[in-house]
């Protein structure tokens, strides 16, 4: 997909949709391959004469069914509704294509007028902090727009149509008190698959030697696993490499994990939404600048 992105000049917006199904596929199968080649290894240890590998396998029904479900970690069965209630699913469809116009909108109001004459006008320190400044609400608008579209809206959507009833997509990540549960609860779809494939196998595979540290190194992996993700998903979509996400979310948002861990005051939940505010204004302000 990523060639086919560069050779053909796609729009950054279907780029990314493009990308991130990428992304979402290679998560997906990697969970379906993790969760049954053990099954399959341990029926040729313990298989009887009888018995056939295609008892422990499972159907391609079931294979199709998580292909589409809004979960990124694969089981055999999952909890299922017994209706399905179209009004609700038309409701979210036209919550997302809302959502989508409101972006646009945004962007071509705050981004368009400002960075589109980029290296024709003088720029300086004082240019750069005034463009941050003005784009903190409107990328923390953006980023709440994302959040609400995508694992709100469009999830909820096909969980309805697929009969999917875990509908636990995140939390109350908007009352975190430290950046650790900011980062569980957030996405919880995402947070699952990193738990199960990459904190976990990370434990497991370590050695001896560090296994008193072993939290902390499959911590640190999980991290830059995302954060190298997430960086591949906008260079590809973009059409260049330009790692300040990188360096925000694998730096920054590693030491605000250690800064604000087990706090209870309330000042720290005014942090962590002051830093989201700082943080969107300068990946906008950046972003916009590399692309004009």
């Amino acid at each position: 997909p990523v060639l086919v992105i560069a050779r053909n000049q796609i729009p950054p917006g279907s780029a990314l949709i493009i990308v991130c199904e990428q992304v979402r596929m290679i998560m997906k199968v990697h969970s379906f391959i993790r969760e049954t080649v053990p099954r399959v290894c341990m029926f040729a240890r313990e298989s009887k004469a009888n018995a056939s590998v295609h008892d422990v396998l499972p159907g391609f029904s079931q294979y199709l069914y998580f292909l589409f479900c809004p979960t990124l970690l694969y089981r055999d069965n999952y909890p299922r509704t017994e209706h399905t209630r179209w009004s609700y699913v038309i409701s979210n469809l036209l919550q997302v294509a809302g959502c989508l116009l409101y972006v646009y909108y945004i962007f071509v109001r705050f981004c368009v007028p400002i960075f589109s004459q980029t290296g024709k006008l003088p720029w300086n320190t004082r240019t750069f902090i005034l463009s941050v400044m003005s784009c903190m609400l409107p990328s923390t608008m953006v980023f709440i727009l994302a959040f609400f579209s995508i694992l709100h809206s469009w999830l909820n959507a096909f969980a309805e149509m697929m009969g999917f009833a875990d509908r636990m997509f995140y939390k109350d990540w908007w009352n975190c008190r430290s950046w650790a549960d900011y980062y569980r609860k957030w996405n919880v779809v995402v947070h699952d698959w990193l738990h199960s494939y990459v904190y976990n196998d990370v434990q497991l595979l370590l050695p001896p030697s560090l296994m008193r540290r072993s939290r902390l190194v499959a911590m640190f992996t999980v991290f830059i696993v995302s954060a190298f993700v997430h960086e591949f998903i906008i260079a590809a979509a973009f059409g260049f490499f330009f790692p300040v996400l990188l360096l925000m979310f694998g730096g920054v948002g590693v030491s605000f994990v250690f800064l604000t861990h087990q706090r209870q005051s309330r000042i720290w939940n005014i942090f962590m939404w002051v830093m989201l505010f700082f943080g969107n204004g300068v990946l906008m302000c950046l972003y916009s600048l590399e692309f004009y």
